[in-house]
C-alpha cells in the first residue's frame, strides 16, 4: 500500500457530476497531505476534459489504466452496479478505497466488497459524507454530552417530494442503483439514523410503485437499543408542492426538530416545561459537501488509524441490511440479483 504518510495520490474511477459538485480537486487537494492525480470515465475524452478543466495530471478511459498510474488510493465515483466488480480490481491493486454509498445494489453485494478488503487488511470507507457535517456532529453532542432534551425516545422522519421515475435514469434502474429513488436518498437517512441514536433494531418495511418497476414510497419503522421507536416516509410519487424533509427527535425533556434535514442548516432545540426558551442553532452545509468527510479520510490513512473516519465498511454495511429489510417484501427478496427479474416486483398483495 506504500507510505501513506507521506504521500497520499488519490485517483477517481468515474469522475461525473457527481465529483463535480461534492468532492473532485476541492475535497482530495490538501496541501502537503493530499493531491488528486488521476481520473477516469469509460469515455476516454470525457475524463481528459474533467482532467484539463481541473488541472490533473493524468486521465484515462478504464479503472485498469487509472490503477497502473500511481495513486496510492482511490476513489470510486460510479453508479452502486459497478461496485463490486471496481472494487474488486482495487482490492487486488493493494490500495484503500473510498466508495460511493450505497456500498452496492444489496447487503450480499455490500458484503462481498467488504470481505475483499479485509481479507487483505486494506482500509475501506463509505461517502456517507453527512455523518462529519457540523450541523450532525453538533447534534451528537447536544443529544449525548448536554443532554439537552433527555432520553431519545422517539424520531419521526419525512421526505416527500415529486420524483416521478425517468426512463434511462441511473438512480431510478435496480440493475444500476439497487432500487428507486429510495436507495439513493433514503439510504443517507438510514445511515443518519444509524449514527445519530445508534445501529437500527427490528427494521421494517412497506413499500409501493407500479408492478414491475422501483418503488416510489416506501414507509419504516424501527427501534434503537436505547428504548426509543422511530418511525420514516418517502414519497416520491406524490404531486408537485408539499415538499418536505424533516427530522423531529422527541425525548424526555423536550423536542429536536430539523427542517430540510438532508441540506439545510438549521436545529431547533424546545426544551419542555413551561415558560422554557426555544433555541434556534445553524449550521450552513459545506461548500464541497464530501470536504469535512474525505478530511477524515485523509487523517485515517495517513495516521494509520481507520477509525479516525467514522463512516467505515461496519457502519455501512448496516444500512445496507436496513434497506434490505425495508424492500425485502417489494422486490420479492433481496439477497439474489433481483434486478432480474421484475415480473416480480410489486406484485399485488393478496387483501387481508
Amino acid at each position: 500500500m506504500g507510505d501513506l504518510k507521506q504521500n497520499l495520490s488519490w485517483g477517481i474511477i468515474g469522475c461525473g457530476a457527481v465529483t463535480e459538485k461534492k468532492s473532485g480537486p476541492a475535497a482530495f487537494n490538501v496541501p502537503h497531505q493530499s493531491e488528486l492525480i488521476a481520473v477516469m470515465r469509460r469515455d476516454a475524452s470525457l475524463a481528459a476534459d474533467y482532467a484539463a478543466r481541473h488541472g490533473i495530471a493524468h486521465s484515462y478511459g478504464s479503472a485498469e489504466e487509472l490503477l497502473g498510474a500511481g495513486c496510492n488510493a482511490v476513489y470510486i465515483a460510479t453508479p452502486p452496479g459497478s461496485h463490486v466488480e471496481l472494487a474488486r480490481l482495487v482490492a487486488a491493486s493493494g490500495k484503500p478505497l473510498y466508495l460511493e454509498k450505497p456500498m452496492a445494489r444489496n447487503l450480499a453485494e455490500s458484503q462481498a466488497i467488504a470481505d475483499e478488503f479485509k481479507k487483505r487488511n486494506l482500509p475501506l470507507f463509505v461517502a456517507y459524507y453527512r455523518r462529519a457535517y457540523p450541523r450532525f456532529v453538533n447534534l451528537r453532542h447536544l443529544l449525548y454530552t448536554e443532554r439537552a432534551i433527555g432520553q431519545v425516545t422517539s424520531v419521526t422522519y419525512r421526505h416527500t417530494r415529486f420524483a416521478p421515475p425517468v426512463d434511462g435514469a441511473w438512480r431510478h434502474s435496480a440493475a444500476a442503483s439497487g432500487g428507486g429513488l429510495f436507495v439513493d436518498v433514503g439510504s443517507h437517512a438510514l445511515d443518519l439514523f444509524d449514527y445519530l441514536f445508534g445501529p437500527l433494531q427490528q427494521v421494517r418495511g412497506v413499500a409501493r410503485g407500479a408492478a414491475g418497476h422501483v418503488e416510489t414510497r416506501v414507509s419504516a419503522t424501527f427501534g434503537f437499543a436505547s428504548g426509543g421507536v422511530g418511525m420514516a416516509l418517502w414519497d416520491f410519487a406524490g404531486g408537485e408542492g408539499g415538499e418536505e424533509d424533516t427530522l423531529t427527535i422527541r425525548g424526555t425533556a423536550g423536542t429536536i426538530t430539523l427542517p430540510e434535514l438532508m441540506n439545510g442548516d438549521t436545529t431547533l432545540i424546545a426544551p419542555s416545561g413551561k415558560g422554557a426558551t426555544a433555541t434556534k442553532l445553524n449550521h450552513p452545509p459545506p461548500a464541497t459537501v464530501q470536504q469535512p468527510m474525505l478530511a477524515t479520510v485523509i487523517e485515517a490513512l495517513r495516521s494509520g488509524q481507520p477509525s479516525r473516519c467514522p463512516s467505515g465498511a461496519e457502519s455501512a454495511l448496516r444500512t445496507a441490511a436496513a434497506i434490505d429489510a425495508i424492500l425485502s417484501e417489494y422486490y420479492g427478496g433481496r439477497a439474489d440479483a433481483f434486478w432480474e427479474r421484475p415480473s416480480s416486483w410489486g406484485a399485488p398483495k393478496e387483501e387481508l
